[in-house]
């Protein structure tokens, strides 16, 4: 069922008779760089809600990361490295969860507010605001073409600027495009392992 899904949603956004990329070949497409690269939070401890936001610097209010998901933040990290995918830039949600994910994957990021978890806000101007702030961000190219940009943030955000759905620690690969951004195809962590 979710692959029905998927494969629903990847039709929605790759350009007409595109095929989404295989790891292998999405792999070999980011080390050419230029791409916008949306990861999803790696792997959350489910039981424990977002409950005091209150204090953004305190993660005690919020849903953190599990072992599992330090673990795989770890994983993508070495994957790029191993696979030689250049960097650019990471950038982040300022939630415990995704700059963990950042900083476990890649050490140095920047935390941007206009990645807000989108179901936390209810007023309908603001929640535009974030849902086109990102598809700025992920139509906005690096400055080095030789480059990517990752961005360490929300699966709804992400299903309401590009209609496209990723689980936890997920990867949503993006060509930036005179008509929006296109999907290129999704990594997994283990799609990066050596």
């Amino acid at each position: 069922m979710v692959g029905g899904v998927l494969a629903l949603v990847l039709a929605m956004v790759a350009p007409a008779g595109a095929e989404p990329l295989a790891p292998e070949a999405l792999i070999e497409r980011l080390q050419a760089g230029g791409l916008v690269i949306y990861w999803r939070h790696a792997a959350t401890d489910r039981s424990h809600d977002d409950y005091d936001l209150s204090d953004m610097t305190d993660c005690e209010g919020q849903r953190n990361l599990s072992t599992r998901g330090r673990e795989q933040a770890r994983q993508v990290g070495k994957g790029f490295e191993w696979h030689a995918i250049p960097v650019e830039q990471v950038l982040t949600s300022e939630f415990c969860r995704n700059w963990e994910t950042a900083h476990y994957g890649f050490g140095e990021y920047e935390i941007r507010t206009e990645l807000y978890n989108l179901p936390i806000i209810q007023d309908d101007t603001r929640r535009e605001e974030l849902i086109e702030g990102l598809r700025r961000h992920l139509n906005t190219p690096p400055e080095a073409p030789e480059k990517n940009i990752v961005i360490v943030g929300h699966d709804l955000n992400l299903r309401h600027a590009a209609e496209v759905e990723i689980d936890e620690a997920e990867m949503a690969v993006f060509e930036p495009h005179t008509d929006g951004p296109r999907l290129l195809g999704t990594l997994q962590p283990d799609d990066l392992k050596h």
